[in-house]
Formats: structure tokens, C-alpha cells, sequence
């Protein structure tokens, strides 16, 4: 596919660049400073766009301009507890989510597939109806992210939201190419809620739910490099992917012994 990548400066989508580029990807970076951008990152890319994340005809116009048929928002960071000040993680994703949407009107091609950032509080929990962040009051952007995409016609916007815990970068600094052992391969997927959860503590009067979730959350941190490699893998699969219009946990497989 042909990826608009945001973020490709930044330590996400600097890392999702060599994997995107590892599975055949076509890949332009929208980012705000381009002199950021690494000679080895440059060397790579099709085309780079200079431009706000917040600038919804900006980004309208990279996707035309450059005929992409997929988005990687890995641009901005939101807040653990509360909104930041300028409300700009929010701002970035909806003004990524409404460009996507009206280039897709104006062009009338087929979906444009997306996978955006968002955080494991916004995964269902054990319980019917609630998520984990129900349980774990944190990253409220996400919310308002979540429910700005559920309303999405996914004739228009094939969305996947990648529901991240905790990630650690498995190498120091950015490599290009992608180092062999980050693969998709390492990690195990679940559309919705996060793979392998369980309910051990539901027996609990009152607190149960809340101790489950906070003793769980734990296990789901992962690397940085091995979902992006899932993501880029699962770009390959284009508008058939099994995670179109899902939310996406992740958790890490278990060394061999």
C-alpha cells in the first residue's frame, strides 16, 4: 500500500518507517520539521510533506496529492490523567480521521485503510459493556478518540485503533532497515479486548473488577518494534483485514524455554 505515515520523526513512527518499508510499503511522511528527518529515513521515503497534524486540508491534500490508500497516525502523545492544555492529541485525531474521510468522498476509491494510536484502557474488560478504562480512569483523549471513530462510516475510513500498553524499544535508536528479530511474529493479536485476559479475581465483593484489570495490565507492556511490524503485516492484507473497524490488543509470546 501507499502509506501516509505521521509521526515519522517521533520514537513510534520513526520505528514504524523501517517496518512499513520492510513489507513492501510505499511510504510519505507528513511531519512538521522535516530536518528531523534522518539521512537514512529520507533515503527511503517516497515523498515528504511538511505540515500541522492538526491541519485537516493538509493532510486531505497529502493523501490526494500523493494517491495514498492508507494512513499510520503515530503523530502526538496523550496525557495519562486529564487533557493536555491545548487539547492537541485530539485535535491531531480528528483532524486525521475528517481528512481521511473527505479525501475518500472526493477521490470515491474504496476505503482508505488507517491504523491509529490509542491506549489498552480503551480494550473491553471481562465484564459485558465495560472497558478497562472504566476500571482504570486513565488517557480520557482516548475516549473521545474512540467514540469520534465508532461513528465512522468504514465505507469511507477502514480503521483499526492499536490499543498499546506499555512500550519499550527493543533496540536503542532507530534502525533502517528493520532488525530481523522485530517481527509480527512475537507477538500474539486480539480484535477488541486483549488476548489471553482472564477473570480470576471476579469473586471479589465490590473490588473484584478493579483488582482483575490492575493486576492483569501489567503483562501487556511490549516492545515498540514487534506491533509495528504487526501493523506493517497486516497493511499487506489491505481492506480484507480481520481488524477493520476493531480495536486491537496486543500482548507478547512467551520465550521458548
Amino acid at each position: 500500500m501507499k502509506v501516509l505515515l505521521l509521526g515519522a520523526t517521533g520514537n513510534v513512527g520513526g520505528r514504524a518507517l523501517p517496518a512499513l518499508i520492510k513489507h513492501g510499503h510505499t511510504v510519505v511522511a507528513f511531519v512538521r520539521s522535516p530536518d528531523k528527518l534522518t539521512p537514512a529515513a529520507r533515503a527511503v521515503l517516497a515523498a515528504v510533506v511538511t505540515g500541522s497534524a492538526t491541519d485537516k486540508s493538509a493532510l486531505k491534500d497529502a493523501i490526494l496529492t500523493h494517491n495514498c490508500d492508507a494512513v499510520f497516525h503515530a503523530a502526538g502523545v496523550a496525557q495519562m490523567m486529564g487533557r493536555s492544555k491545548t487539547g492537541e492529541y485530539t485535535k491531531i485525531f480528528s483532524a486525521i480521521v475528517a481528512a481521511i474521510v473527505e479525501a475518500r468522498e472526493e477521490c470515491r476509491e474504496p476505503a482508505i485503510r488507517a491504523w491509529l494510536m490509542s491506549g489498552f484502557p480503551m480494550l473491553d474488560s471481562a465484564i459485558p459493556t465495560r472497558l478497562i478504562g472504566d476500571y482504570m480512569p486513565m488517557f480520557p483523549e482516548h475516549r473521545e478518540n474512540l467514540a469520534l471513530i465508532q461513528k465512522q462510516d468504514e465505507r469511507s475510513i477502514a480503521w483499526s485503533l492499536f490499543c498499546a500498553n506499555q512500550l519499550s524499544p527493543k533496540h536503542k535508536g532507530i534502525r533502517i532497515p528493520a532488525p530481523d528479530d522485530c517481527s509480527a511474529a512475537n507477538v500474539i493479536a486480539r480484535a477488541d479486548s486483549p488476548p489471553e485476559w482472564r477473570d480470576t479475581l471476579k469473586w471479589v465483593p465490590l473490588v473484584g473488577p478493579y483488582l482483575n484489570v490492575f493486576g492483569l495490565a501489567h503483562g501487556y507492556a511490549t516492545t515498540l518494534e514487534d506491533p509495528l511490524d504487526f501493523i506493517a503485516a497486516d497493511f499487506e492484507t489491505g481492506l480484507q483485514s480481520e481488524f477493520v473497524g476493531k480495536r486491537v490488543g496486543l500482548k507478547m509470546k512467551k520465550a521458548a524455554s
